[in-house]
């Protein structure tokens, strides 16, 4: 099985969707969602209604890594 190389942080966007965001931490996109349900993800996420979307500020998610 071959390991796929992983991007520098600084290669990924300030806006994350969610399968970016779960690439970004190494986790899957389930590991992301229960994250934001159970585990204080849910701090960095924005939802603007006119876009219909989800998406993770980076140094949002990076301050919710610092306090694991």
């Amino acid at each position: 099985m071959a390991v796929k190389e992983r991007l520098s942080d600084d290669k990924f966007p300030l806006l994350m969707d969610r399968k970016t965001v779960a690439e970004y931490l190494g986790f899957s996109v389930a590991t992301v969602d229960k994250a934001v349900e159970y585990g204080g993800l849910d701090e960095a996420v924005i939802s603007p209604s006119y876009l219909n979307r989800t998406y993770y500020i980076k140094p949002k998610v990076n301050k919710w890594v610092e306090g694991l």
